[in-house]
């Protein structure tokens, strides 16, 4: 299941939407009012799917932690105290 959610998830890459144009006119003459309404549609579209994308895989990892602290909790606890022991000792220093 992870691996076919790997694959349709688009890259950082694909987030934002790419402009051959880019720092070319801030201010044109050219563009008539409301010309700018189309692109920031779809950049508030990409945030919204981009936002979905990451309480997605939030969920995938909360779900996969849970169930490894369920099935070894003792190894769960070693592990968190050895990190706290690591930054303890950084944090002392």
């Amino acid at each position: 299941m992870a691996d076919s959610f790997q694959s349709s998830i688009p890259g950082p890459a694909g987030l934002l939407p790419q402009d051959d144009h880019s720092g070319a006119k801030s201010h044109g003459s050219d563009a008539g009012p409301g010309t700018g309404t189309g692109s920031l549609s779809d950049l508030k579209e990409k945030i919204a799917n981009a936002h979905e994308v990451v309480k997605t895989k939030y969920r995938i990892v909360s779900e996969s932690t849970d169930d490894f602290v369920h099935e070894s909790p003792w190894r769960s606890v070693t592990m968190a105290l050895i990190g706290g022991l690591i930054i303890g000792m950084l944090a002392a220093r």
